[in-house]
């Protein structure tokens, strides 16, 4: 699994880079693709951030706000095209309500909150079972309700896959749809989001590690 998840990072961070020194056909920057979409897809309350994490760029639902990193905010390349097109697709999702985003944002406020105890339940229920205190049944269930609320992360995390993949559907439907870039770079666009893709996978893995730190959603 180590394997799998430090790999397809490496992959998504060697495709960006590589498309980051190539230009897209109407040589726009991110900043630029993101003011014009906003415009283009009627998303009038959507506010811009700036952040120094490199692929750091992320939608957030609760701010309704698209986060742009320096490379793909000031370069007018490829990479920074499919990856702002992309977390627009997130902010159309918001703005449409659709099944997925809604679910995901419900599983996500409550998972926030039930992946506090799921280490705590398996300890102490495996402590108090093991001492057979007060009796065999309390470990069991502690660990069964941990269990249970492990369940419901991973659930979580598989509602963000095809979530994902909706997103960058939308974005590569907008850049056709706009003629932003060539019949070659719209290859290499569908090249880069679907390599970002497999880090989707990858973070469903990375995340299925329980003592892993709290991660960010993009």
């Amino acid at each position: 699994l180590i394997i799998i998840v430090l790999t397809s990072k490496y992959r998504i961070i060697k495709t960006y880079e590589k498309y980051l020194k190539v230009g897209n056909k109407a040589n726009l920057s991110g900043k630029q693709i993101a003011f014009i979409s906003k415009q283009n897809l009627e998303l009038d309350d959507l506010e811009f951030a700036l952040t120094d994490v490199k692929l750091g760029d992320a939608y957030s639902p609760k701010y309704k706000t698209l986060i742009l990193s320096e490379d793909v905010c000031n370069s007018a390349s490829l990479s920074s095209m499919a990856i702002v097109c992309h977390e627009l697709g997130h902010a159309v999702q918001h703005k449409k309500q659709t099944p997925l985003f809604v679910m995901n944002q419900l599983t996500s406020k409550i998972t926030r909150f039930t992946n506090k105890f799921i280490i705590p339940l398996l300890v102490i229920g495996l402590f108090l079972f093991l001492l057979k205190y007060p009796n065999d049944s309390v470990g069991k269930i502690l660990m069964i309700v941990s269990g249970a609320l492990f369940g419901l992360h991973v659930i979580n995390l598989l509602i963000l896959i095809p979530l994902e993949y909706d997103a960058s559907r939308r974005a590569l439907k907008y850049i056709k749809e706009y003629n932003l870039v060539s019949p070659s770079e719209y290859r290499k666009s569908k090249k880069l989001l679907r390599t970002a893709a497999q880090t989707y996978i990858a973070g469903l893995l990375d995340s299925l590690f329980v003592f892993n730190k709290k991660r960010k959603k993009k």
